[in-house]
């Protein structure tokens, strides 16, 4: 990641994702639906394949959602303010607001598992009920990364979760100011950087400092 979970001084615009509300973003926007329950959210297409892998893991490890109380992109502003709510970049869902309702007296109501937010913390996602101070969120989740983050997440995702096919390999496309360990060290690459060259060598070539904008490579 290249931006912290917790460090809110960043807007999504700032990371790279254009404006929010009051700009209407719904064209950039996809749906998915966890397997299991039918839930279906609209979120940014950016990361709407880590969304469906995130709810879909949620559910097979045992929380149930509701298709009824759950929801990602709104255009909107935050609750009494003028400022973007994550929501209208379709960079947030919501999980069972009933069960999970926002707060400002500094109680966490939830009937989350323990697992499920730091587990969503894990693929770049800020859990609101990890809010500091009397606001506590607990139904919201929210993405804190850059679109090219969103897809270094995916990849990680698909690797941990168990989710790819075995003959199907997994590829990242350079970008800039990538380097073989800076790319090994935001997958958590097996090997770091020595493993990335060692499979891609051929592509590379001798050198493994010299990795051109746009070479696609494969990831152990």
């Amino acid at each position: 990641m290249r931006f912290s979970i917790s460090d809110y001084s960043v807007s999504p615009k700032g990371k790279g994702w254009k404006n929010g509300w009051p700009e209407d973003r719904s064209r950039d926007m996809a749906r998915v639906r966890a397997d299991r329950s039918g839930t279906k959210v609209n979120v940014h297409k950016r990361i709407a394949a880590l969304v469906d892998l995130l709810l879909d893991e949620t559910e097979r490890r045992g929380y149930r959602l509701d298709p009824k109380r759950c929801g990602g992109y709104v255009n909107r502003p935050i609750k009494n303010t003028k400022k973007a709510s994550n929501h209208s970049w379709g960079l947030a869902v919501d999980l069972n607001w009933d069960k999970n309702p926002e707060r400002f007296d500094g109680v966490l109501r939830t009937n989350l598992p323990p697992w499920v937010g730091p587990m969503w913390n894990r693929f770049g996602f800020a859990w609101g009920g990890n809010y500091s101070g009397r606001h506590k969120d607990p139904m919201h989740f929210e993405f804190m990364g850059s679109p090219d983050d969103a897809d270094d997440m995916l990849s990680k995702a698909r690797r941990d979760l168990g989710h790819m096919k075995p003959d199907t390999p997994e590829k990242y496309p350079v970008k800039s100011g990538d380097t073989l360990s800076t790319i090994a060290r935001r997958l958590n690459i097996p090997g770091g950087w020595q493993a990335l060259y060692r499979l891609n060598r051929d592509a590379i070539g001798p050198d493994p400092d010299l990795i051109p904008v746009g070479l696609v490579l494969r990831l152990p």
